[in-house]
């Protein structure tokens, strides 16, 4: 597997850059030269991967994550992994030059994922085999690099080549299939295959796209939400972090707000509209710092329903309330705060989970509130503490 300590440039050099571009310009008029050149295209497959952020996603509407199961979970997660880490300007070209389609045929749901004319990918939504194709120019300089072994390795992991039935750069491209998601996504976090993809998807994406109908918001939001699991893999393997616990269950999603709250006399539609607001704002605020120490957040822990959770640096476990506070209720919002976190915190360790307790809040005045998180052993913060709190 390639490691960051591999992250050169000793498998491919100037001259494979400038084939690419040749192969992109190749392509002839497309609207993708819109946003992006063949020649700046042709240095991005080749980059150093790096995700797109989840947020902001593709549509702002409820993805649905919370009733997946852990592998359908997974499942989506390939296909956002995929699309965000692979699809030239994904969120800019979604349901224009790629669309994730969800379809049963009697045999259980199919997930594909669709750039330009073909499948790029597909795999069952319950866990089974993954199809995928790739570009066979970055798998034949890896190999020649001694960094990828296709007779070998592959057949001992279950991955196999197949004959392709398209047409569509029928030279310059191979279909293989993973016997299931781990395999798909150990293949996937070698720099060699994502470099394939990123090819194969950018020459994909150059090409008419005849599928504007069956564009879905609903599937590419829930997928490019879901593959913050998988991204947080990448990022941890590349750090040379063990890939086996993420330190979350799921990725985080801003809730799902109702478009008119009714409001009666002893319940303020408005003031919840407006906390809720002030929480996914909070939440999203820790995330980006989180992601600005190169550390990844997601929501709950083995099953407990943390608001915020993530592994620093070290592997340590952190979990975070995030409670939204004004004026008028700073003391009722940090008394719940502080009695959740306390309670997640004792729910995890009868897991045997050992965890820091983080509780976020909007502000608090009264200093008496420091100490008294400093005793239960919770680090207390507000907003403003947190461009200077490493984590």
């Amino acid at each position: 597997m390639t490691t960051s300590a591999q992250a050169d440039t000793t498998w491919w050099l100037p001259e494979d850059v400038a084939h690419v571009e040749w192969w992109l310009t190749g392509r002839g008029r497309s609207r993708l030269w819109q946003l992006t050149s063949p020649a700046t295209l042709a240095e991005w497959v080749f980059a150093d991967p790096v995700p797109a952020e989840p947020e902001p996603a593709p549509a702002s509407v409820d993805p649905g994550l919370p009733s997946l199961n852990a592998t359908q979970m997974l499942s989506w997660a390939l296909v956002g992994f995929v699309i965000r880490m692979a699809v030239p300007e994904a969120l800019s070209t979604a349901g224009q030059h790629w669309h994730v389609a969800r379809f049963d045929l009697g045999d259980g749901p199919i997930l594909r994922l669709v750039v330009g004319p073909l499948e790029l990918l597909s795999l069952p939504e319950d866990g089974g085999e993954v199809w995928l194709r790739l570009a066979k120019l970055p798998l034949e300089l890896a190999t020649d690099a001694g960094m990828l072994d296709m007779d070998t390795d592959w057949p001992e992991r279950g991955i196999e080549l197949r004959d392709d039935p398209t047409v569509t750069f029928e030279e310059d491209k191979v279909l293989l299939t993973c016997p299931d998601l781990s395999a798909a996504i150990g293949l996937l976090l070698q720099r060699p295959i994502v470099a394939s993809l990123r090819m194969l998807a950018a020459g994909l994406s150059s090409k008419g796209y005849p599928f504007p109908r069956k564009y879905r918001r609903d599937h590419a939001t829930k997928a490019w939400l879901a593959g913050e699991v998988w991204c947080a893999v990448w990022t941890a393997v590349q750090a040379g972090l063990p890939a086996t616990r993420q330190g979350f269950d799921e990725p985080y999603s801003a809730p799902a707000l109702p478009a008119r709250v009714p409001k009666q006399r002893s319940y303020d539609g408005d003031a919840y509209l407006a906390g809720v607001q002030e929480h996914d704002r909070l939440c999203k605020i820790l995330i980006g710092h989180l992601r600005r120490l190169g550390l990844t957040a997601g929501t709950r822990l083995h099953g407990v329903p943390v608001d915020l959770a993530w592994l620093d640096d070290q592997g340590r476990q952190f979990i975070a309330e995030v409670k939204s506070v004004t004026t008028g209720n700073a003391t009722d919002q940090l008394r719940l705060g502080l009695g959740q976190v306390l309670e997640y915190r004792h729910r995890l360790a009868l897991l045997d989970v050992p965890v820091t307790a983080v509780l976020l809040v909007s502000q608090y005045g009264d200093p008496a509130w420091w100490g008294t998180c400093d005793d239960s052993d919770v680090v207390l913060l507000a907003e403003d503490d947190l461009p200077i709190w490493l984590a």
